[in-house]
């Protein structure tokens, strides 16, 4: 390489760098008034909960336990839990909720000594904030900045996205994802690979990342260097290692390497491993039968359906796989429970649903019916009736 060419790779980046900010204050400045919106809601859900528990005579312990917990109710006590005295004080169970979200948590506590409560709610609903802000500009650069508002509208309005205004792994969980498809495609490829292991020690779903770094690297692999290929196969395996490394760790403290996924495909969770087409009908059958538990999931699954169709016809392969990919691992097991969560993680969805609201007329009112549907389904979650 010339001395020209040595000194170009700097500028490029410096250029970069000096266009970030402005790009991240255009971001916060679409995506605010949808994220702010979405809290308001969902405590207003919460507010209706408490109401109707004092009012209506609910007697449910379910019901006045998670109504009570609040934000930091189903999965957000549980990592709040971890975070207070790691895995050995809770029940076996809490080892399917991957160790990120509470080693920060509990690395902040021993900083500044806040509520562990408190800081859950900062870190999921800042890193959400970010997460917005990152699928804007990824929106942009892959579509266009009609496509990529109407998108940030969603992710902050879709009826499962009440969970980033909790306690959960789901905020930080898409901001990786975002940032691993982000440097993925911009071939930052030593960056990736710490993007994807951090997001492998999130959640179990991260290895479904491999699934995009795959892709870009052999679409780039023939043009790269042979000091390309090294970052390039560390990208590629980076989810395994990091989810490897839990894994491991437990098969040190409990003695069984998959004792976590395990417990994830038991029957009070995820259920068993089986053949989604199966498990999809079973529960069209229970839409027909009157039995409105499963048989709610079949239009969000159906919705999910048609939008990974749309992937495959208006995004680079690599997002069409991933969602591919997670939406057959949410539909793989016999609980659908939490199916419209897990979707929540196939960031392309999302992409794809913004990119077919570009008229006014059509973006309002399904965004205000997807509103008043987050509502809805937070105050269920909130009354100990839907399972986020």
């Amino acid at each position: 390489m010339t001395a020209t060419g040595e000194t170009a790779q700097p500028t490029v980046r410096r250029r970069a760098a000096r266009g970030l900010l402005p790009s991240l204050r255009q971001a916060l400045e679409v995506v605010w008034l949808p994220w702010l919106l979405a809290r308001v809601l969902v405590g207003a859900a919460l507010g209706l909960s408490r109401y109707e528990l004092s009012h209506l005579g609910i007697t449910s312990t379910k019901a006045i336990t998670v109504s009570h917990q609040g934000l930091l109710s189903w999965d957000a006590s549980w990592y709040t839990q971890i975070a207070a005295g790691g895995y050995h004080s809770v029940p076996r169970e809490g080892l399917r909720f991957f160790p990120l979200y509470p080693e920060v948590l509990g690395a902040l506590h021993g900083l500044t000594r806040a509520p562990l409560g408190t800081l859950a709610l900062v870190v999921a609903n800042l890193a959400s904030l970010a997460a917005v802000m990152g699928l804007y500009l990824l929106c942009r650069r892959e579509l266009d900045a009609t496509a990529a508002r109407r998108a940030a509208w969603l992710l902050c309005l879709s009826p499962a996205s009440f969970v980033l205004a909790m306690g959960y792994a789901e905020g930080l969980f898409l901001l990786l994802t975002i940032a691993a498809f982000a440097t993925l495609r911009t071939k930052l490829w030593w960056l990736a690979a710490a993007i994807g292991l951090l997001a492998g020690l999130t959640r179990p779903i991260g290895l479904l990342l491999v699934v995009p770094a795959l892709v870009e690297v052999w679409r780039t692999w023939s043009s790269a260097s042979s000091r390309a290929h090294v970052a390039q196969v560390a990208a590629i395996a980076a989810p395994v290692v990091g989810a490897g490394a839990y894994l491991a760790w437990v098969a040190h403290a409990f003695g069984d390497f998959f004792l976590p996924l395990r417990i994830q495909t038991a029957a009070g969770a995820h259920g068993g491993l089986s053949n989604p087409f199966s498990v999809l009908w079973s529960a069209a059958r229970d839409l027909f039968h009157g039995h409105v538990g499963t048989a709610l999931h079949v239009p969000w699954i159906a919705l999910c359906v048609v939008l990974v169709v749309v992937c495959f016809q208006r995004l680079p392969l690599s997002y069409a796989l991933f969602a591919t990919a997670v939406v057959l691992a949410a539909v793989s097991g016999h609980n659908l429970d939490s199916f419209e969560r897990y979707a929540l993680s196939a960031v392309p969805l999302v992409m794809a649903g913004g990119s077919l609201l570009r008229s006014e007329r059509v973006a309002l009112p399904v965004l205000i019916a997807s509103s008043v549907a987050m509502f809805a389904y937070a105050l269920l979650a909130f009354l100990g009736a839907y399972v986020p």
